[in-house]
């Protein structure tokens, strides 16, 4: 049978209450597009309240790479269907009673969340790096010697071309694979690195990188995880000496 009170005290644990200057910092179990949390601030006191984001969607989107924000007639258009306010990027609700406090803290929440897949999916973004060529110019920095690109056969008998693979310690080697937010290199990464990974071989390792100064989707990032443990770009270089140390 389901045990309610453990499921409720597993929830309640999930949100993080701080203080935040003349208010409280509520984290919530919503999440942006970076699978980070959304946090949103209470203010007031005994029975009218006020629940905002501080700017926080805005930031978050900008954080992205994008080279504009939003505008506030563009979130409250996004937000209208919540009843929320928007001004100077920042979410807010209309005074609020106690009993109402839990409801407008989801709203704002979920709000926020929707401004930054907005903001993600219509606002212009910064030159892109060359993501795949920087990362082969990370790899030759540290594995010049050892890196070389081969074919390697998996379960099915398909052999599949890797460009990045680090061969170490005499009989081991590292199969580092880039992978791109398009839908197309999401599907052939899965399927080379799954094949592989169903050898079985405790020789053969496998790490897929993406660049995280793209705007990836959790089920996306899931279902790369599937074929191999991922690693976004700007984490990759301590990982990767570690990894083959």
């Amino acid at each position: 049978m389901i045990d309610s009170k453990s499921i409720k005290e597993a929830l309640c644990g999930a949100i993080l209450l701080s203080p935040n200057g003349d208010g409280m910092r509520v984290t919530t179990h919503c999440l942006y597009p970076s699978n980070s949390t959304v946090s949103v601030t209470v203010r007031g006191g005994r029975n009218e309240f006020s629940v905002m984001d501080d700017g926080e969607a805005v930031s978050e989107a900008m954080a992205s790479g994008l080279i504009e924000r939003a505008s506030d007639k563009q979130i409250r258009n996004i937000i209208k269907s919540y009843g929320l306010n928007a001004k100077n990027g920042v979410i807010f609700t209309p005074i609020v009673g106690l009993s109402e406090l839990p409801a407008a803290i989801l709203l704002v929440a979920n709000a926020a969340k929707d401004v930054a897949n907005w903001s993600m999916a219509h606002l212009r973004y910064r030159e892109r790096r060359n993501f795949k060529t920087e990362l082969s110019i990370l790899l030759d920095r540290h594995f010049h010697n050892n890196i070389k690109s081969a074919p390697v056969t998996g379960l099915s008998n398909r052999q599949y071309k890797f460009d990045h693979i680090i061969y170490y310690n005499q009989d081991k080697c590292l199969i580092v694979d880039p992978v791109v937010n398009d839908p197309s290199s999401i599907n052939a990464r899965l399927v080379a690195n799954l094949d592989i990974k169903m050898l079985g071989n405790s020789n053969i390792n496998q790490i897929i990188i993406y660049d995280d100064q793209s705007s990836w989707s959790s089920s996306d990032l899931n279902v790369l995880e599937m074929g191999a443990k991922i690693l976004p770009f700007s984490r990759a270089e301590p990982h990767l000496l570690k990894l083959v140390a």
